[in-house]
């Protein structure tokens, strides 16, 4: 998932939230208004459709409008993830400032503000962590001297913002340290993601020449097959008598060989073919989308490049390879099948005479039924 898809998937949770908030303030303002109203009306000092304009209704209206208006915002083309990450909590905030302040008597609603700033967890932002977290201060202390105005004992209501306040650094700090942890703990996945990777590769790769191996040859070529990339064409290229190179060269030098000559196949084959190393002194290459014929010319330039490649050891002796390309036939063939004709054929090439490139139709339709 990416992150505008986390992001998107999250604002649309939060709106959901700010929703349920706004739902259950509502049936809550309406419910205590009407227990108010029946039971102890002697308790409200304004007359009953003020109390309900300024209790019920303007409460409720608001609620729903900061909903839609995050739900404006959040669908908005023009904001960025990061300014709607931020209006997502701001939303939540800023109806719990509503329940806060209309119902400052209640010392719990300036702890609501607690619920925004732990939900910024959720984009693990510090910045936005703190941003809210001093919204939030300033939004308590507003409806904090709302209800000085309200309250006999405004001693008890400073000590109880005290309190509160405490409270919300407090929570800012959980939520920065949780957001830390999260970050260590990502890091740490991620670096064993990525260790896994290159050991996935090491696995993949033939630790001398850096090509891909047989295991990685048979996966590709059966996928490539499973496609419709055609025509499709494999080439399997030999060096001719790397024994005779190795018992006179010495190992240190053969290894140079193949390093040498897997580098020039990937630099005439880079345009069209995928090179790797089947085993020994043998490679193979996928050609998708290639003829056989076009596969030739381009082998047949890296055959010229390695033959006249001076290896600085004596004797001199001139490296060649054989080589046969063959296109898939039909899809009736699995991939042990079609990397058979490709390999005869380049057995063919070393039976007459080594240091030659063939092609299916040089020699397949009359020698290899």
């Amino acid at each position: 998932m990416q992150f505008s898809d986390y992001y998107k998937k999250w604002h649309k949770e939060t709106n959901n939230v700010a929703l349920l908030v706004a739902l259950i303030a509502t049936f809550l303002e309406i419910s205590v208004s009407i227990i108010m109203i029946i039971f102890t009306p002697d308790m409200i000092e304004l007359s009953i459709p003020r109390y309900i304009l300024f209790y019920t209704l303007l409460p409720s209206i608001t609620y729903f409008s900061l909903v839609f208006w995050g739900r404006f915002i959040i669908n908005s083309k023009k904001k960025t993830d990061a300014s709607k990450n931020f209006f997502s909590i701001l939303i939540l905030t800023l109806q719990f400032f509503i329940i806060a302040y209309v119902h400052n008597k209640f010392v719990f609603t300036i702890i609501l503000f607690i619920v925004p700033i732990m939900l910024t967890f959720i984009y693990s932002d510090k910045n936005l962590t703190n941003k809210i977290t001093f919204i939030s201060i300033v939004l308590m202390i507003l409806s904090s001297l709302g209800a000085m105005n309200t309250r006999t004992n405004s001693i008890f209501q400073a000590i109880e913002t005290f309190i509160a306040l405490i409270l919300l650094l407090g929570c800012n700090l959980l939520t920065q340290l949780t957001i830390k942890f999260e970050k260590d703990k990502n890091d740490i996945i991620k670096s064993s993601i990525f260790k896994q990777m290159q050991l996935e590769e090491l696995i993949k790769c033939d630790p001398l020449t850096g090509l891909y191996n047989i295991v990685y040859f048979y996966k590709s070529l059966d996928a490539y097959m499973k496609s419709d990339e055609r025509p499709l064409s494999l080439a399997v290229v030999d060096i001719d008598d790397f024994k005779l190179v190795n018992d006179t060269w010495g190992h240190e030098k053969a290894n140079e060989v193949l390093i040498y000559l897997a580098s020039q196949l990937q630099a005439c084959c880079i345009t069209k073919g995928y090179v790797f190393r089947y085993g020994g002194e043998e490679f193979t290459i996928i050609f998708p989308k290639t003829s056989p014929e076009q596969a030739k010319a381009m082998l047949e330039q890296a055959q010229k490049n390695i033959y006249e490649h001076d290896f600085n050891v004596t004797p001199h002796m001139p490296i060649t390879f054989s080589c046969g390309i063959v296109s898939l036939p039909s899809s009736g063939y699995n991939v042990h099948d079609f990397f058979q004709l490709a390999d005869r054929l380049m057995y063919q090439a070393k039976f007459t005479g080594k240091n030659k490139i063939l092609t299916d139709k040089d020699y397949l339709t009359h020698n290899l039924k």
